[in-house]
């Protein structure tokens, strides 16, 4: 089931490519908009943990550049990159018992001392820059805004208006349900909601469920056949404008998350399809990868490699100690090296 039903759009899950099944990307929330007509007021209800940083710039800018008022209407929770995009609202409402969380953006590190200088040049310039769109909402300076980053605040909905980042609350107290979301990254989140995480495992990558006997019929049965279909997508897509470029993408999307690499590693294979590559492309890098055995000599150990593709793509707390960690990036330099020695 897609974000937009019934008149309005639906912010649930994570922010970006997740293991679990709920979350939204940038192109969701266009075509969202774009189906809901440009010119016309729209609501989004919103119920997210956080996620990707840079989805959440793009889902922001898309908030912002449509032509009716937009109103976020949190009816659980808005934290991290979430509450980056509720600032893209003209009305921000806080629903009964939902809570909003704001914190300044974080990375593992791997490499030299001076990848580590760099990482950090990057972590506050790129903090400057959400403060500034925090104090844009709020009323705040972008200082002070930095101030409330740096402290991971959590807030009600009665204080969340108070500082300025909602326009609006409901009173009174409900359950608090969220959507899936590993809580325990974040160091000063409220107690029932790290209960939460540890309770329903949310805090471990799932395993992915293997497809139905249905969904195995349709797909196609070879890689030639995948190929084809994503070709012909692309070409309707580039024929046709922007509608059917979003839908090309969503199918190639949908093809490359049914490879067996990608269910284990889908944040990864996000980054691949971000970067542009097809269908092909994306299915070498897999394979190029199984053919680098993650636990030689020259690589890290099966548990930190996992632990280190894990940690950091959201926005995540500075002040909790956190894993080592390597972008898509930082893969592929460092398998050049190693293919070059």
């Amino acid at each position: 089931m897609g974000i937009y039903r019934d008149g309005q759009i639906f912010m649930y899950g994570a922010v970006g490519l997740d293991w679990y099944e709920e979350y939204f990307t940038a192109l969701h929330v266009i075509q969202a908009l774009a189906e809901h007509g440009r010119d016309k007021d729209v609501t989004v209800r919103m119920n997210s943990g956080g996620g990707d940083p840079i989805t959440a710039i793009a889902v922001y800018n898309a908030l912002k550049a449509h032509d009716g008022q937009v109103t976020v209407q949190i009816d659980a929770m808005s934290a991290s990159a979430a509450s980056l995009i509720a600032m893209g609202a003209d009305v921000r409402i806080m629903q009964a018992g939902a809570q909003m969380m704001i914190h300044e953006p974080s990375s593992g590190g791997w490499g030299t001392a001076h990848d580590l200088k760099e990482g950090a040049d990057l972590l506050d310039m790129q903090a400057d820059e959400y403060a500034k769109l925090y104090a844009k909402a709020s009323g705040k300076t972008t200082e002070e805004a930095r101030e409330v980053m740096k402290a991971e605040t959590w807030m009600t909905g009665e204080e969340a208006v108070i500082a300025g980042f909602a326009t609006t609350h409901e009173g009174g107290v409900s359950s608090l349900m969220c959507s899936p979301f590993d809580y325990t990254k974040y160091s000063k989140a409220p107690k029932e909601l790290v209960t939460m995480a540890l309770t329903n495992m949310w805090d471990r990558e799932p395993v992915p469920t293997p497809p139905t006997q249905e969904e195995q019929t349709q797909m196609p049965k070879t890689d030639e056949e995948i190929a084809q279909m994503v070709a012909d997508a692309e070409a309707k897509g580039k024929a046709n404008g922007t509608k059917e470029g979003v839908e090309a993408f969503m199918k190639l999307q949908k093809q490359v998350m049914e490879l067996p690499q990608a269910q284990k590693q889908p944040k990864l294979a996000e980054s691949f399809m971000a970067d542009g590559m097809d269908f092909e492309q994306i299915k070498a890098k897999f394979d190029l990868m199984e053919d680098i055995a993650p636990n030689s000599n020259n690589n890290p150990s099966q548990n930190d490699y996992s632990s280190m593709r894990q940690t950091g793509a959201g926005l995540d707390s500075t002040d909790k100690p956190q894993q080592p960690t390597m972008s898509a990036g930082s893969i592929y330099k460092k398998r050049r090296e190693l293919m070059a020695s």
